[in-house]
């Protein structure tokens, strides 16, 4: 019985030891086979500041802006409904390289982004990637630290595309071994306008002189906006509307001429793109890499009785343009009708980089799944695209319609604004009102009380996450020089 005991027991312990062998085989196995799914490809963040979605031809535009723009397409996957973050520079682009919203990330006028929220450079650093960074506009890099985690960074103060396409050159020969994130970031379509005259030429006639009075009739519509913060008082304690209208007024005055320029200058970004597009697929990394084409927010022109940008959610601020080429142009040429963020792209690009672990925290959610062949049932409740928190621009009759704080909505054709401050929601039906001139809530009492109920339990959700960001503590002159010919700091 003993001996029959000790055979028992030596069986069960080689069972065991086979067993643990198995378990720990099988873990190596499982390692090297969940290894084998990362795909560290280039990865290559295009960014022009300031531009429309509804002014390129893939958009359905009937100028010609956009032919270098419009090749990509082809083998790209478009997005017709993608909206901004934000309707400006700095809460945008804090929300596109971190996955989350203005309400948690809190990046205003003078914030750094607070050191907790890791930037897409940071958490694709952490696994081998190199990083570089090319920007044109100081509110998107290094003033607000917008550009941690870039081992290659220069801030380009001019529209200089030699030196872009040096810069690009010269990180290209340095990160050649390596996976990469490269990202670029201009300015062509933000104001002051530097568009090459043969560009302009291409749509009609604008004389210098009034491209310098519309120029200075910005400067004095932003220096109103920033009257009181100037001076050190709290804003909109002065009213200055009636030096802003009559500002605006002149914008109206010229009528197609503003248009003229803005056409010109999106026309100058295709070429631009056209020539970093060109320069890949000379090195061969074009169908090596996931290119992401995009801009920060639109553009006001005149549209609601609104010039620039940053003082509201209608679709020339909030609706962009977007375009993914994958590569071996994989899922090329399918148009994505689905409203998406771009807060979605940074839990995209490590989705398909086999990485989802470097998204935690990430708002976003990966748009692969759109990608799929399976149909998508549209989602439960409304979805939550963007939003809009800034006291600095103050003017009063947005203020007294619009307040500080707004969030944006979709659900299906159906576009929510949610006016926090006042408790109020416009509603528009996009597809009968793509300009959003008919307000059609007394019509839709179930679905303005869903929204309603949805910004703000979403909103109070976001507070609570809420990030403390830094102060810009000193703006040397010569930025801040170039942020005064921008339309900021006046």
């Amino acid at each position: 019985m003993t001996k029959q005991r000790g055979i028992l027991l030596g069986g069960v312990l080689l069972l065991a030891a086979a067993i643990v062998w198995w378990a720990q085989r099988n873990d190596e196995t499982a390692g090297a086979e969940d290894a084998s799914q990362h795909r560290d490809v280039p990865v290559i963040i295009y960014v022009v500041d300031t531009l429309r979605a509804d002014r390129l031809g893939l958009y359905g535009y009937a100028q010609s802006t956009s032919a270098r723009i419009d090749a990509l397409a082809s083998d790209s996957v478009v997005f017709e409904q993608a909206y901004a973050p934000a309707p400006w520079t700095t809460p945008s682009v804090a929300s596109l390289i971190t996955s989350t919203f203005v309400c948690e990330h809190q990046m205003t006028q003078r914030k750094t982004l607070a050191p907790e929220l890791k930037t897409v450079a940071e958490r694709l650093k952490t696994v081998g990637f190199d990083t570089g960074a090319f920007i044109a506009n100081p509110l998107a890099g290094g003033l607000t630290d917008l550009n941690r985690g870039y081992v290659d960074y220069r801030l380009r103060e001019d529209l200089d595309e030699a030196a872009r396409l040096a810069d690009v050159t010269g990180f290209l020969d340095r990160a050649a071994d390596n996976p990469f994130l490269l990202y670029l970031h201009t300015m062509e379509p933000h104001e002051p306008h530097t568009t090459p005259d043969r560009f302009i030429a291409r749509f009609g006639q604008f004389s210098t002189d009034q491209l310098t009075a519309y120029h200075d009739a910005m400067l004095r519509y932003y220096g109103y906006r920033h009257a009181d913060w100037k001076v050190g008082k709290p804003l909109g304690t002065n009213d200055y509307t009636a030096e802003q209208d009559a500002a605006m007024g002149y914008f109206v005055k010229l009528g197609n001429a503003v248009d003229l320029v803005y056409d010109a200058a999106v026309l100058h970004a295709s070429a631009n793109l056209g020539n970093i597009v060109g320069m890949l697929k000379e090195r061969g990394l074009w169908d090596e890499a996931i290119f992401i084409f995009l801009s920060d927010h639109g553009e006001e022109l005149g549209e609601h009785g609104g010039w620039f940008h940053g003082q509201s959610l209608y679709e020339e601020l909030a609706r962009v343009p977007l375009v993914v080429h994958f590569p071996g142009g994989e899922f090329g040429g399918r148009r994505i009708a689905a409203p998406v963020s771009l807060v979605d792209l940074m839990p995209t690009v490590f989705d398909y980089l086999g990485r989802p672990e470097l998204c935690q925290g990430c708002r976003g959610t990966s748009l692969l799944p759109l990608l799929g062949a399976r149909v998508q049932s549209p989602p439960p409740e409304p979805d939550i695209l963007g939003m809009r928190f800034n006291r600095v621009n103050y003017y009063r009759p947005w203020k007294e319609s619009r307040g500080d704080l707004n969030v944006l909505l979709r659900q299906d054709r159906w576009k929510g604004i949610w006016n926090a401050e006042l408790e109020s929601l416009e509603l528009y039906d996009l597809n009968s009102d793509p300009g959003e001139l008919s307000d059609a809530i007394a019509g839709q009492p179930q679905l303005a009380q869903s929204m309603r109920q949805r910004a703000e339990t979403w909103l109070n959700n976001c507070r609570d996450r809420a990030t403390q960001p830094g102060e810009v503590e000193e703006i040397d002159a010569e930025t801040e020089e170039r942020l005064r010919a921008l339309g900021y700091f006046n």
